[in-house]
């Protein structure tokens, strides 16, 4: 990879956000097996973010995670937890060519619910919903990349594509990144989640990925937006939390010259034109989520559920 030096002043938020023409274009990568580094920094779009934490060495990169609409991401929850309460917070990054954009977490949101083990206790998603700000020159010349989001079931056989940064060393107080791209097979499916450390439903690809890449996007063929690294063994395989869990969520703290009263969540971001979102998905007065799937991806659903979660209408 040709190397390339970034810098960034982080600033007070910048309403310049408002500004930015938005782009959902995606990248065409090879049905290659195997994991590899891209070309730059911002090959796949700038939509891939690195998430970061300052030390007294410098900048240290310990995640990904996804731009899914302006001032909206999603990204692993584990990868959040590696920040205390007190301290520094995360620093969110993406590049541009010659150029970088600093993000700084407004609010975040993440699915729960009781734990099987102890009434003390909570499962947790490994997929959260974060609130932003654009906290560093806007780069207006450059459109702000987004990932357009897919709710489906991605099948047993179906190519997917998964983006991350790679765990960075620091030289002179300088992160190295390395972005990573890879795919694979999907192999398993897990509608009900694996456990409580993953309790959302997930699938099971053959494609290997490093740590670094969790909170990292995973892709279909046309590029979209599927689900988030959730975990992964050295060669393989790798575990994706599904997108599903976010259509339930509403996060506060979002750009209010963007998002009304400051609350952001996909449905309102689609109907505001601010994130692309396909399925045939509905909400109800209540909350309540109804997401409409193909032929195929039901009897998928069927074949891979526990027959107590399964209820048929006639």
């Amino acid at each position: 990879m040709n190397e390339q030096a970034h810098s960034v002043q982080v600033t007070a938020d910048n309403p310049q956000l408002a500004d930015l023409k938005m782009s959902w274009v995606t990248a065409v990568f090879s049905a290659d097996d195997g994991i590899g580094p891209m070309e730059s920094l911002h090959q796949a779009g700038d939509s891939i973010i690195a998430v970061a934490r300052m030390t007294d060495q410098g900048i240290e990169v310990i995640g990904s995670g996804v731009m899914i609409g302006p001032g909206l991401m999603l990204t692993a929850s584990h990868v959040l937890d590696e920040f205390p309460p007190e301290g520094t917070g995360a620093v969110f990054l993406t590049f541009l060519p010659g150029a970088t954009r600093a993000w700084l977490p407004c609010g975040t949101t993440t699915a729960n619910g009781p734990s099987s083990f102890s009434p003390n206790r909570r499962k947790v998603s490994d997929l959260t919903l974060v609130s932003c700000g654009l906290n560093s020159e806007a780069h207006e010349e450059f459109p702000l990349g987004l990932a357009p989001v897919r709710l489906a079931l991605p099948l047993i056989g179906e190519r997917l594509w998964a983006f991350g940064y790679r765990h960075g060393d620091i030289l002179d107080g300088a992160a190295l990144l390395t972005p990573l791209v890879t795919s694979g097979i999907v192999i398993g499916c897990y509608p009900q989640g694996r456990g409580e450390r993953m309790p959302s439903t997930c699938i099971e690809v053959e494609m290997d990925a490093m740590g670094g890449m969790s909170g990292g996007p995973v892709v279909d063929d046309d590029g979209w937006l599927v689900g988030i690294v959730s975990s992964s063994f050295e060669g393989g395989p790798t575990y994706v939390t599904l997108v599903w869990d976010a259509i339930r969520l509403s996060v506060g703290g979002a750009p209010t010259n963007l998002w009304p009263a400051g609350q952001a969540d996909l449905i309102i971001g689609r109907d505001l034109g601010l994130v692309k979102l396909k399925g045939a998905v509905t909400r109800d007065a209540e909350g309540n989520v109804t997401i409409t799937m193909s032929a195929p991806e039901m009897k998928q659903l069927e074949v891979f559920s526990d027959p107590i979660h399964i209820t048929r209408r006639d």
